[in-house]
């Protein structure tokens, strides 16, 4: 009783403080995500709300004995938050949304939800020793879709169930990732081995953004580029003429470009700040898949065009040039990393996920976020790629009762996306992190248009896409070279996974 009586205390509490932090959204929205606030048994009592009617969600019949249900969860080094089960209320609300949401599970199936974390880069590993080994510690696990092995090379030694075979997974609600479903179904029988959902959050914080310094640009006589945004005119273009007028000397004889030269007193201001993942997320947000689907469903290896070409050289233009740019990776020397150098007001921009958010909520200047820019005006959509490393969900063969897992994994989606998923953007980004209307505008954008591109999933492209992206950002194109040297390498590995698949 005392548990059912905090479950709807605190899912009011929930519910007044996220109606009251909710703010209009792009009716365009499609993903459950855009559901600012809704009660448990799937009522929409918020007015703000898109017209069409949210879905009530049944919830089956069934009864655990009190039997416990584990996932084998990620964790990493890089301040994502990935935490699925919080055992006591910590007053944080996402913390305690989540411990509501699995104790309304947990009562309503009779189940006890546990998680075991591991470091991210060890996860291939310890579900390969376990499945293999028939052990069902797991019910569900979460792998990363490229860290150290593509989550593609698991899927082929046959170890996960194609999840269209557990009916149960409602796979065609919008409480799963409908981006992932499409991209990422294989074979002549559209399998699909594995998706996302927001039971674990890493998800919502992996898209790439663009982070500016209103103040900086104030100072140069830049205007904040939220109305470019929204006129359709953020280009590379456009990025590329902000960030060689942010890179500024301040009486310093060159810049510092390298690690054993940067020193955190020097008075220079770069452009830009990133790494290699930035590189590749202004590619992929240019519009070009690395992979692409033939009328018959076939794979095949899609970047082979002028168009790419002409991306790799705009980017080039950018990375190449001493001072707008500035390549920092390195999270123990100095501060030597681009979070912290934007940060501490060391440039004008910087490429980053939006996790990073978190570190900036301490910055003295005014920040703001804005999708990754486009290739040029024609192109439709702003596009955000998200982090390689970001996990996916799969259930391993060794699971016995998959209706049992389904039951519980769908119902967990269902709530997450109705209940976690509208306090981490109404509340923990747009109230705690985001500092103005606009930025809390451009998250909308940023999250409504995340891709998603299968070949490092399945390991087809990881190395063309590695060789060419490192590339680029170390201010060389050779895309044209490397995509000859690589396409018929990718073709095969393309057809020996289809060969196994079918």
């Amino acid at each position: 009783m005392k548990k059912r009586l905090f479950l709807i205390i605190f899912m009011i509490f929930i519910l007044v403080l996220v109606s009251c932090g909710s703010k209009e959204t792009d009716n365009k929205t499609t993903n459950a995500d855009s559901n600012a606030t809704n009660n448990i048994d799937g009522e929409n009592d918020d007015a703000n709300q898109p017209e069409e009617p949210v879905e009530t969600y049944i919830f089956p019949e069934l009864n655990c004995n009190n039997e416990i249900f584990t996932f084998l969860n990620v964790t990493t080094n890089w301040d994502f938050y990935t935490t699925i089960v919080h055992d006591v209320q910590t007053g944080e609300i996402l913390d305690d949304t989540i411990y509501a949401r699995n104790l309304a599970v947990e009562e309503k199936f009779n189940v006890k939800i546990k998680e075991r974390g591991v470091l991210i880069d060890q996860i291939e590993a310890e579900l390969k020793k376990t499945i293999m080994a028939g052990d069902a510690s797991y019910d569900v696990a979460y792998c990363p879709t490229y860290c150290n092995a593509p989550v593609g090379g698991l899927i082929t030694q046959n170890l996960f169930y194609d999840l269209k075979e557990i009916p149960e997974l409602q796979l065609d609600k919008p409480w799963w990732n409908q981006t992932i479903n499409d991209e990422c179904v294989i074979g002549a029988d559209k399998k699909l081995y594995f998706t996302c959902c927001d039971i674990n959050i890493m998800n919502l914080q992996a898209p790439w953004c663009v982070y500016i310094n209103e103040d900086m640009m104030k100072n140069l006589g830049l205007d904040l580029p939220y109305n470019i945004v929204k006129e359709g005119k953020w280009t590379l273009d456009k990025f590329f003429e902000y960030a060689r007028t942010g890179a500024q000397l301040n009486g310093e004889d060159s810049f510092a470009t390298t690690l054993a030269k940067w020193s955190p007193v020097n008075a220079a201001v770069y452009g830009y700040t990133s790494y290699e993942g930035g590189t590749r997320a202004l590619v992929i947000g240019s519009g070009e898949k690395f992979i692409s689907r033939d009328s018959d469903g076939m794979p095949y290896l899609s970047i082979e065009t002028p168009r790419f070409f002409d991306i790799c050289d705009k980017i080039v233009e950018i990375t190449k040039p001493d001072g707008i740019y500035q390549n920092a990776n390195d999270y123990d020397s100095r501060g030597f990393h681009f979070e912290y150098l934007f940060r501490d007001g060391k440039c004008l921009m910087s490429v980053a996920e939006i996790k990073a958010s978190e570190t900036f909520r301490e910055m003295d200047s005014t920040f703001g976020i804005v999708p990754i820019p486009k290739y040029d005006e024609n192109q439709n959509n702003y596009l955000s790629s998200v982090a390689r490393q970001m996990p996916v969900l799969v259930v391993p063969n060794t699971v016995e009762d998959t209706p049992r897992t389904g039951i519980i994994v769908d119902a967990m989606a269902y709530l997450s996306a109705k209940n976690v998923t509208p306090v981490f953007f109404d509340i923990t980004m747009s109230q705690k992190r985001l500092r103005n209307e606009e930025s809390i505008e451009m998250l909308h954008i940023i999250k409504d248009y995340v891709i998603y591109d299968i070949g490092t999933a399945y390991g087809w492209t990881s190395d063309l896409y590695v060789s060419v992206t490192d590339a680029l950002d170390k201010g060389t194109n050779n895309a044209v070279s490397q995509i000859e040297k690589q396409k018929d390498k990718v073709a095969v590995k393309i057809e020996k996974t289809m060969e196994i698949m079918d």
